[in-house]
C-alpha cells in the first residue's frame, strides 16, 4: 500500500479539483491510499475509496495585485513587485505551510508528496516534499512560466505530470529534464458522465424555453475564460438565427462581481432577452445537454479543456479555440471547430455555420464522442499517474495505521 499526499492550493472550486476528483475515482484502493489537503473548504472530494483522509490547510498569500506586500512595495519596486512579493511569501507563510506539510506527511507516513497543479503555484508544497524527503510530483494543470524561481524549484520535482503538450512544452523550458515530464491528458468516463444527463430539467430550472435553440459556454467566471468574446459573439450570431445562449459558472471566490459585470455587458450589447446567466451549476453534464452547440472561448492558452471531453462525450459540437490544449484535442471540421482567440467575429461565423446546419453538429457530435471513448478514457489517465507513482515509491512500507493527529 503506498500512501500519497496530495496537496491542492488553488483559489477554489475549478476544473483542477474536479479533474482530481475524476482520477480518485478510479483508482485502486488495494495499491493507494490518498490523503488530500486542500487550502479551502470543498465537499467535492470526501474520504472513501481510495481517499483515506481529507482535510483543509488555509495557504495564505502575500503576492497578488490586491495584497498589501505588493502594494507596499509596488512604488518602489514598480514592475518588479510582483516577483518581491512572491519571495516574501515563500519564506514566510509559504515556509510556515510547508513545514505544516511535511509534518503531516511525517505524522501519517506518506510515501509521496503531489502538488494538484503547476510548479509556481506549489511552491511552498515543492518545499515540503524536500523538508520531508520524499519524491516531489506536480501534476501541472496550466502553463509554467519562465523564471528563474521555477527553474529552481523544478529541480526538487522527480516527475511532473503535464496534461498536454503545450503544458509539457513550458514545463521543459524551465530545464526539467524530458524523462521527468509524463504527459497524462485528461481523462473521462464519458458512459458515466452522459448517464443521467438531463437537459430538459435543467432548462426548467433555470426558466430556459424548453424549445430554444442555445448556445452555451461553461467554464469558471475569470477573465481568461473568454465569457466576453462569447458575448460579442453572441451578439452578433444570435439576432436571426432564432437562438439563444447561455453562460454557466461563478467566480471562484463566490463574490458575484463578474457575474454582475457580464449581465450589465449582455444588457448593453442588446441580449439581455436572449442570454441566460445560471451562476454555478453542479449538474454540468446537463448544462451542456441542454444545448445544441458548446463553446470554449478561452483567450489564453487553455491547458487542456476538460469541458471539451465533457461535452464531445455527450455528442455535442464544440467550438474551441486554437491555442494550447484544444489544438490537440480537436480536429477541425473532423470533430470540432477552431476559432482565433479573441476572435468574436471568427466565433460568430462558427456558431451561426453550426446553427444552422444540423448534419454538421451530428456529424461533429458522432466524431466527438467517439474520440473520447476512444482516446481520453479515465482508465488510461488513472493507469498512468499510478505508473509514475509505483515508480517513484516501489519499496513503500505496507500494513500501516492511521496517525491520530491531523494537521499541524
Amino acid at each position: 500500500m503506498k500512501r500519497i499526499l496530495v496537496v491542492e492550493t488553488g483559489a477554489g472550486f475549478g476544473g483542477a479539483l474536479t479533474s482530481l476528483a475524476s482520477l480518485l475515482s478510479l483508482l485502486d484502493a488495494s495499491r493507494f491510499e490518498v490523503h488530500l489537503l486542500t487550502a479551502y473548504p470543498q465537499d467535492c472530494i470526501r474520504p472513501g475509496g481510495a481517499v483515506g483522509r481529507v482535510e483543509v490547510l488555509p495557504r495564505e498569500r502575500r503576492y497578488g495585485p490586491g495584497t498589501v506586500v505588493e502594494a507596499a512595495l509596488r512604488p518602489v519596486l514598480g514592475r518588479r513587485a510582483g516577483n518581491a512579493a512572491f519571495l516574501v511569501d515563500l519564506t514566510t507563510t509559504g515556509r510556515r505551510f510547508a513545514a505544516s506539510v511535511a509534518a503531516y506527511a511525517r505524522l501519517h507516513g506518506i510515501d509521496i508528496i503531489q502538488g494538484n497543479n503547476g510548479i509556481l503555484i506549489n511552491d511552498a508544497v515543492i518545499l515540503a516534499a524536500r523538508r520531508a524527503g520524499l519524491p516531489c510530483v506536480v501534476h501541472a494543470r496550466g502553463g509554467e512560466y519562465p523564471s528563474r524561481l521555477g527553474s529552481w524549484l523544478a529541480e526538487s520535482v522527480a516527475r511532473v505530470l503535464a496534461v498536454s503538450g503545450y503544458v509539457a512544452e513550458t514545463v521543459a523550458a524551465l530545464g526539467l529534464p524530458a524523462d521527468r515530464i509524463v504527459a497524462v491528458p485528461e481523462g473521462l468516463d464519458a458512459a458515466a458522465f452522459a448517464r443521467g444527463a438531463d437537459g430538459r430539467a435543467f432548462r426548467a430550472r433555470h426558466g430556459l424555453p424548453a424549445d430554444l435553440p442555445l448556445v452555451g459556454l461553461v467554464a469558471c467566471l475569470v477573465d481568461w475564460k473568454g465569457q466576453d468574446v462569447f458575448l460579442e459573439a453572441c451578439a452578433e450570431a444570435l439576432p436571426g438565427s432564432g437562438a439563444g445562449a447561455v453562460v454557466v459558472g461563478a467566480e471562484p471566490d463566490g463574490s458575484g462581481r463578474e457575474l454582475a459585470r457580464l449581465r450589465e455587458k449582455a444588457r448593453t450589447l442588446g441580449l439581455g432577452e436572449r442570454v441566460w446567466f445560471t451562476g454555478h451549476e453542479t449538474d454540468v453534464a446537463s448544462a451542456m445537454d441542454a444545448c445544441q452547440v458548446v463553446v470554449h472561448a478561452s483567450t489564453s492558452p487553455e491547458p487542456f479543456g476538460r469541458v471539451l471531453l465533457e461535452a464531445m462525450a455527450l455528442g455535442r459540437p464544440v467550438i474551441a479555440t486554437g491555442a494550447g490544449g484544444p489544438r490537440e484535442v480537436i480536429e477541425p471540421d473532423t470533430d470540432g471547430l477552431l476559432v482565433p482567440p479573441g476572435d468574436a467575429p471568427a466565433m460568430a461565423g462558427a456558431m451561426g455555420r453550426l446553427l444552422a446546419d444540423a448534419g454538421l453538429r451530428e456529424r461533429l457530435g458522432l466524431a466527438g464522442r467517439r474520440k473520447v471513448r476512444e482516446r481520453y478514457t479515465l482508465a488510461a489517465h488513472v493507469d498512468t499517474v499510478a505508473g509514475v507513482w509505483e515508480e517513484l515509491a516501489p519499496g513503500a512500507a505496507r500494513g500501516r495505521r492511521f496517525g491520530t493527529g491531523g494537521v499541524g
